[in-house]
C-alpha cells in the first residue's frame, strides 16, 4: 500500500510539473522566396540578420513564399538541428531548436544552394568592440617670440578651426600673446622654452605680440 501510493505522488508531481512554454523561446524569423525572388535570411525579432548568436533553444518561423524555393537549416557538428520546408509548401511552419555553442549552422535553399545560403555562429562571447576612430592629426602652426623680444607666428592667413600652436618663447623680458574672438593666450615674462596650446580658431582678425607693447601682429582666420 506504501508503495502504491508513493508511486501516485510522483505521478501526480510529474502531472502538475510545468512544463516548458515554447513562447518563452526566443523568436528567429525565416524567409525564403518573397515574391518568387532568389531571397533567403534569417533574423531576429527585431529584424537584424542573425550573424552571432548566443546558445539557447529557439522558435523558428520559417516563412515560405514560393513553390520554387524551400527552407533548410542545419550544421555539420550538430546532427540534432536539422529541418526543412517541402519545396511545394507556402505559408509559415514553426520549429523549436536547440542552438549549442561553439557551432556553425547554415541555412539553404536545396535546389539553388550555390547562390540561396547563409550561416550564423553561436557563440556566447560577445564580439569585439570596434576600433576607436582615427584621429586626425590637427593642422600646427608655430608662434613665439625671439630672444630680442619680436613675437612672430608662422602663417597669417588660415581657415577657422581647431590647431595646435608650438609655441618657443626664447626671451626673459618679452612673452608671447595672442588674443582674438573668445581667445586671450599668452606664455609669461620670466618663462623660456616651448609649449603647445589647443586652440579653436573663428572667423576674424587676432591679434598678437608682446607685453606690454601693443599686439601689432595680425592673423586673419577666414
Amino acid at each position: 500500500m506504501a508503495r502504491l501510493l508513493a508511486a501516485v505522488v510522483i505521478l501526480a508531481a510529474l502531472v502538475l510539473a510545468p512544463l516548458a512554454d515554447p513562447a518563452d523561446n526566443p523568436t528567429l524569423i525565416a524567409t525564403v522566396g518573397t515574391n518568387d525572388g532568389f531571397d533567403i535570411g534569417l533574423a531576429d525579432a527585431n529584424g537584424a540578420p542573425v550573424v552571432r548568436i548566443p546558445p539557447g533553444t529557439y522558435t523558428i518561423v520559417v516563412r515560405d513564399r514560393s513553390t520554387l524555393h524551400n527552407y533548410h537549416l542545419a550544421s555539420n557538428e550538430d546532427p540534432s538541428v536539422n529541418f526543412r520546408t517541402e519545396l511545394d509548401f507556402v505559408g509559415e511552419m514553426s520549429f523549436t531548436v536547440t542552438l549549442k555553442g561553439g557551432v556553425r549552422y547554415a541555412y539553404a535553399c536545396e535546389p539553388h544552394w550555390q547562390t540561396m545560403n547563409g550561416a550564423f555562429f553561436v557563440t556566447a562571447d560577445t564580439p569585439p568592440p570596434p576600433p576607436p576612430p582615427t584621429s586626425v592629426p590637427l593642422p600646427v602652426l608655430r608662434a613665439g617670440v625671439t630672444a630680442g623680444g619680436k613675437a612672430f607666428i608662422s602663417r597669417r592667413s588660415v581657415r577657422a578651426g581647431r590647431y595646435r600652436v608650438l609655441v618657443q618663447d626664447r626671451s626673459r623680458r618679452a612673452n608671447f600673446h595672442l588674443a582674438g574672438r573668445g581667445l586671450n593666450r599668452r606664455t609669461t615674462m620670466r618663462f623660456t622654452g616651448r609649449t603647445t596650446w589647443t586652440l579653436r580658431l573663428a572667423r576674424g582678425t587676432y591679434r598678437f605680440g608682446s607685453d606690454p607693447e601693443p599686439l601689432d601682429g595680425r592673423l586673419r582666420v577666414r
